[in-house]
């Protein structure tokens, strides 16, 4: 007996939950939305109490003021971590190819960007479902680019997830929290990227981030 498919999605935007579930629930694809989270903490929450859930569809940025929330790395991480089997499709504002491509190295299996077109949604959970990884056409410009005119190619992956939360409002020592590493390093690695960026305080890094796809 065919049986629909069972996806979970996450977004800290209720307006962009309401807009995939509806067009999810329009297309032709059989599935069922079995549960929605609007932060990485309530997604793994739901997920251990769905193990059911063949797709999960996350965006990445889902930053909070709350040292033990989770979004990012940390929330693929752990996604991988404790669902191994369970398919990972992103969609995401991020189009930074740092960012980008350390998505792809923790092995989540689509990467859609949120401009996307539906039939490019369905096509990665389509792909996915049958073990065929998928990025979305103007992402994967993004990732065969390899390197930006401006030089934020040259962030590290951890030096361009330090960027993202600091421009999202939390402190080096939050940051250190969140990701389970030093002040110290935080630290360092702010002053690494900042260097690398050419920008000399932090309205500057705020307005460079904003610019230049990593503070989405």
């Amino acid at each position: 007996m065919h049986k629909a498919l069972k996806i979970c999605l996450a977004d800290d935007h209720p307006v962009v939950l309401a807009g995939v579930r509806a067009q999810l629930e329009r297309s032709t694809m059989d599935v069922e939305i079995v549960a929605e989270a609007g932060d990485g903490r309530a997604l793994l929450a739901l997920l251990a109490q769905n193990p059911g859930c063949d797709v999960v569809i996350t965006d990445f940025s889902m930053p909070s003021d709350d040292e033990r929330s989770c979004d990012g790395i940390p929330l693929l991480q752990a996604l991988r971590r404790q669902w191994p089997s369970l398919r990972v499709v992103v969609l995401t504002m991020i189009e930074n190819p740092a960012l980008l491509q350390a998505m792809l190295d923790v092995g989540i299996h689509g990467l859609v960007g949120k401009l996307a077109s539906i039939e490019e949604l369905l096509q990665a959970i389509q792909s996915v479902v049958n073990g065929r990884r998928y990025v979305s056409q103007e992402l994967r410009k993004r990732l065969h680019a390899g390197t930006l005119a401006d030089g934020s190619a040259g962030l590290s992956p951890h030096e361009a997830e330090v960027v993202r939360l600091f421009v999202h409002g939390l402190s080096v020592t939050a940051i250190a929290a969140r990701l389970s590493r030093s002040v110290k390093t935080i630290s360092r690695q702010k002053s690494d990227a900042m260097r690398k960026l050419g920008v000399d305080n932090h309205s500057q890094l705020y307005a460079y981030a904003r610019d230049h796809g990593l503070a989405a």
